[in-house]
């Protein structure tokens, strides 16, 4: 099975798309294109106005017929906090989320929507949670909606990236990363493979020595707030860098003066190339695209991460990729079982009535043998019972032990004709010390069997071909076996 899954990185200042189709052989990348806002010095009120028209015009420029939408959000929107809680279970932590939550934030709970991701779990469990203001979630889905857009997750844009640099990066499993925008920039840390602390810093300067240093002092806020959070030094091998907005020339210089390493800039193509087993057609444009790829890269691989839409379950999971599937199936499957059934019920009529006419065979034989019996209710018994008490009666003359009934002579008849075999006997009739049966059958050849096979019975002997001729209009051996008892 292959699908198409089709991430939005929306940016400060423009968005990121890119086109991945996931087959069981691999991935390749079909599209990637970075958009700048044409609009953007207009006011803030009019933001959702230029995502809608630029990503209006990139659905326009794109086939993304069938795909799945995965979406990222800008910091402007998020905020984060770091909590602990008594609890190990997923269901119980949402619960108390509010509770713990609320007097660290300066909004109602009942207008924000939150998730957590779990950073490490001993008697407590420590959560990075994720508030972001409802109406401006609910604004960002009727927005993709008005585009015939459902998203399956909305996530802040960075995490996805620093999810996939925490699992899959070569390098040590101490960092910060940096996912910096033209006015907001998120800073990560992470300790052991698993993401720590994130902030959202907002910087709307130009000068790209200014941008740096404040970037560099978020940095060293990061460092003292982890060492106070969670009571153990923090230090970070080196320093990973993603995003368009900023110099990294300036930041090398002021992050070597300050701490003493090195900005190492993330190529997120490299980075999970190994796990997705990726192809793509043009260079990877790890500038602009990261987040978008890292968002594919998370869906993909099932990687739990922060969504403003809804945790989906594994089995919501599979029923969105594969619900058409399923449906086909189904109907499939409905269809085999009503003509199963059909076809059941259709052979259960005929049957029926074979049985019925069996049952008025045995009726009229019963009663051509036993013309005195008028009642008759279980034929097949009463003719056991009346043949029964002749045999009784014949006990006491001796003529049973020297007679041969007629229906043991048919019994053996039967019993020696194959079932397979195409005959009918048609007549039967009994002398003293002989008889003679009459019937057709396909072939001169089974005249000849039938005869051999009887020759075999014990009760029978002498048996001799009388007559066997083709008749004609019904293309069938007419035969004759005259057999001496």
């Amino acid at each position: 099975m292959s699908r198409k899954i089709f991430s939005i990185d929306i940016r400060d200042n423009g968005i990121s798309a890119l086109l991945v189709e996931n087959t069981l052989k691999g991935n390749r990348i079909h599209t990637q294109l970075y958009v700048p806002y044409s609009d953007i010095n207009e006011a803030p009120e009019n933001n959702l106005n230029r995502i809608s028209k630029t990503l209006s015009g990139i659905i326009k420029e794109i086939n993304v017929t069938g795909a799945e939408y995965i979406v990222s959000i800008s910091p402007e929107f998020v905020s984060y906090r770091n909590l602990q809680v008594p609890f190990k279970d997923r269901k119980k932590i949402r619960q108390v989320l509010p509770f713990e939550l609320e007097p660290t934030l300066p909004y109602p709970m009942d207008d924000l929507t939150v998730d957590f991701q779990t950073i490490f779990q001993t008697e407590k469990t420590d959560i990075l949670v994720s508030a972001a203001k409802t109406s401006e979630i609910l604004a960002i889905i009727n927005l993709l909606d008005e585009l015939n857009i459902t998203p399956y997750i909305i996530t802040p844009a960075g995490f996805s990236s620093v999810l996939c640099l925490s699992k899959f990066s070569e390098s040590d499993n101490d960092f910060i990363f940096a996912d910096v925008d033209e006015k907001f920039t998120t800073v990560f840390a992470v300790l052991s493979g698993h993401v720590h602390i994130a902030r959202s810093f907002y910087s709307k300067t130009a000068d790209p020595e200014l941008k740096a240093k404040k970037l560099c002092q978020n940095i060293l806020q990061i460092n003292a707030a982890f060492e106070s959070l969670f009571i153990r030094d923090f230090e970070p091998s080196k320093i990973l860098l993603s995003g368009n907005g900023i110099d990294t020339e300036f930041l090398n210089r002021e992050i070597e003066n300050s701490l003493g390493m090195n900005v190492t800039p993330v190529d997120m193509f490299k980075e999970v190339n190994s796990k997705l087993n990726i192809d793509c057609d043009h260079q990877f444009d790890s500038e602009n695209m990261n987040n978008a790829l890292s968002l594919v890269a998370v869906e993909i691989l099932g990687i739990r991460t922060i969504n403003f839409f809804g945790e989906r379950s594994i089995v919501k999971k599979y029923w969105e990729e594969y619900k058409t599937d399923f449906i086909k199936t189904g109907l499939i499957a409905a269809f085999v079982f009503v003509l199963a059934m059909f076809n059941v019920l259709f052979e259960a009529h005929f049957l029926q009535k074979e049985v019925n006419q069996l049952n008025r065979q045995i009726a009229f034989i019963f009663q051509s043998t036993f013309p005195d019996v008028t009642k008759i209710i279980d034929p097949l018994q009463q003719m056991k019972v009346s043949v029964g008490q002749e045999r009784e009666k014949n006990m006491f003359t001796g003529e049973i032990e020297d007679e041969i009934l007629n229906i043991e002579i048919i019994n053996e008849i039967s019993s020696r004709i194959p079932k397979e075999q195409d005959v009918e006997i048609t007549n039967f009739v009994r002398g003293d010390n002989s008889l003679v049966i009459s019937g057709n059958t396909d072939s001169f050849n089974n005249v000849d069997d039938i005869k051999g096979r009887l020759e075999r019975a014990e009760i029978l002997k002498n048996i001799t071909i009388s007559s066997a001729n083709l008749e004609k209009s019904t293309n069938r051996i007419q035969f004759k076996l005259k057999i001496d008892l």
